[in-house]
């Protein structure tokens, strides 16, 4: 099978219409030139150039031969730069864990920075609870996780990129719905729409710790597992709820949000996840820094 280096010399040939020149243009002199083009010629079995004139020209299968031999040139450039370009980074897959909520705010800007500065990189998106997560990433099922704090994060490699307040939302037709600022006092014994435990165990942990030790006592009338559930049972006037500010880009005809001071650790995070004990891909590594710098934080030092 003929070589790369003998469609080099048949092109450069084809294209000068001389030994001399192509031999030039290829930085070689002629009779190693010469000798491409023979093996070349025996690999293929027909002529590709009629030497029978002073000038040389193309064979009929010369003629068919160039724009194949051009194109196969083409393709082996772009092969070796595509490689080049996954070895540093800039091409690649890269599969991303995220939790529902970050759907609302986070995961629009994630993207779009990715997308910004990597453009090569394709971003493949699985919709994981923090939990499924950390099982994942030292699996290796995904690469980076978008995700709450886990409970344990021995395997992991956890930084915070996101902090946002928690807002009130209730009914518009709610007694309340007009006050512009709210305190924690006033949701005692209002019907409330917490998180559930089980899949929705970062916001309740939280806010049931803030309630017991704050000694505010809500009517609990449903537990909910996603920020956009809760949201739309306020808007059936089912009660109101505590959710993260990101919550804002949700539409519910019937909901308003407002601002309520919170004890300083009542607060929604968002962490950037990835496996301790895998070596991440140069893609992983890009799209791991670039999320780091576009959101302000560092990696972590344990």
């Amino acid at each position: 099978m003929f070589e790369l280096n003998q469609l080099r010399s048949f092109v450069a040939i084809a294209t000068e219409m001389s030994f001399r020149r192509a031999a030039e243009t290829l930085n070689m002199t002629q009779p190693p030139l010469t000798r491409q083009i023979q093996l070349l010629e025996r690999d293929i079995g027909v002529e590709l150039f009629d030497r029978s004139g002073r000038a040389i020209r193309l064979t009929e299968a010369g003629r068919r031969f160039l724009p194949e031999a051009q194109d196969l040139l083409r393709r082996a450039e772009a092969a070796a730069l595509s490689a080049r370009r996954a070895q540093s980074g800039q091409e690649g897959s890269v599969i991303l864990g995220f939790v529902p909520v970050v759907a609302l705010g986070l995961l629009p800007v994630v993207i779009a920075a990715v997308r910004k500065s990597l453009p090569g990189v394709d971003l493949v998106l699985r919709e994981m609870l923090t939990i499924d997560q950390a099982e994942a990433l030292p699996a290796g099922q995904i690469d980076l996780g978008l995700m709450r704090l886990p409970r344990d994060t021995s395997r992991l490699h956890v930084s915070r990129i996101v902090r946002e307040p928690y807002v009130l939302a209730l009914p518009r037709d709610h007694p309340m719905a007009d006050k512009p600022q709210f305190s924690l006092q006033d949701l005692h014994g209002q019907d409330f729409i917490m998180y559930a435990p089980s899949n929705g165990w970062y916001s309740y942990e939280m806010l049931n710790s803030m309630f017991l030790t704050e000694g505010v006592r809500p009517n609990f009338v449903q537990f909910l597992g996603q920020s956009i559930t809760l949201l739309s049972l306020v808007n059936a006037s089912e009660g109101i709820a505590l959710v993260p500010d990101s919550s804002r880009h949700i539409l519910f005809p019937n909901v308003v949000l407002r601002p309520i001071e919170l004890p300083s650790h009542a607060i929604s995070e968002y962490y950037l996840g990835w496996s301790r004990a895998l070596s991440p891909a140069a893609a992983v590594m890009r799209v791991r820094d670039e999320l780091l710098k576009e959101f302000g934080a560092s990696l972590p030092q344990d």
